[in-house]
């Protein structure tokens, strides 16, 4: 679903005016819908954070999702809100300039409509105990945008090698990998190449290392599982999961994001 900036400011009253809805429930609302926000000091207003929030989620699925939500007649049971005059009548006010209209389902519920909403998603998940290091190399060629990888060591050269060709492809490639001998001694000159993050030891005893062991395609395909991009492990008892959805791409990437920046 998506809005321009004139539809989403409009609707920012509506969803914090027609039924009030203080900061820290508005944090829980878009909290819902794919946002990771804390409510605390420094805060914006509420205006300025429903603004920034809905151009976050807009051209997604959750928009549609939080707006369905917000016409929700069940929502409002015990209250003196008027659905329709509180919501409806205005949002579809907003909508009848972008394509989109609430309409009631089968169930008696306003819903959005119109056309170039997302479809629900299908997830498909394939599970490989055999040959994973083909079926890595098979999901790496299908890359157009970016390649973003959390693994503790990589010493595999046929997939250095095919990453370096996609960076000539021009996608974006980043990776993160344990600061220690075993990848320092590989002789693949990481950095010259790709985003590289090195993650030191830590912990109390500084003997805590980092473990994790996934990868993200175009932000719509996961890869993880027991397998380390390691030439020892292409023998080894390992097993990934191929993992086509957006959501899960979506909440991996945040893992990612976490993780550089630690």
């Amino acid at each position: 679903m998506k809005l321009d900036d004139v539809a989403l400011s409009q609707l920012v009253p509506i969803i914090n005016e027609s039924y009030y809805r203080s900061g820290p429930v508005l944090v829980n609302l878009f909290n819902k819908y794919g946002c990771r926000d804390v409510y605390g000091k420094g805060f914006p207003s509420r205006k300025d954070y429903t603004f920034a929030k809905l151009k976050q989620i807009n051209e997604t699925k959750q928009l549609e999702m939080l707006i369905n939500e917000i016409i929700y007649s069940r929502s409002y049971i015990g209250t003196d809100v008027d659905v329709y005059l509180n919501f409806v009548e205005p949002i579809n006010e907003i909508f009848k300039y972008c394509g989109y209209k609430l309409e009631k389902n089968e169930q008696d519920e306003y819903i959005v409509t119109g056309e170039g909403l997302i479809p629900e998603e299908t997830i498909e998940v394939q599970t490989s105990f055999e040959n994973i290091q083909n079926d890595i190399i098979e999901q790496i060629d299908q890359a157009k945008f970016t390649i973003w990888i959390s693994v503790a060591w990589f010493t595999d050269r046929t997939l250095f090698n095919k990453l370096k060709e996609k960076v000539t492809q021009g996608v974006n490639i980043q990776l993160i990998i344990n600061n220690d001998d075993i990848n320092s001694q590989t002789g693949f000159d990481f950095e010259t190449y790709f985003e590289t993050y090195r993650k030191n030891s830590f912990g109390v005893f500084q003997n805590n290392i980092f473990h994790e062991k996934f990868c993200i395609i175009d932000l719509k395909t996961v890869i993880n599982g027991s397998y380390n991009w390691t030439n020892k492990a292409m023998y080894n008892q390992e097993n990934i999961n191929i993992i086509h959805s957006y959501n899960t791409a979506e909440t991996y990437a945040n893992r990612f994001i976490r993780n550089k920046l630690l």
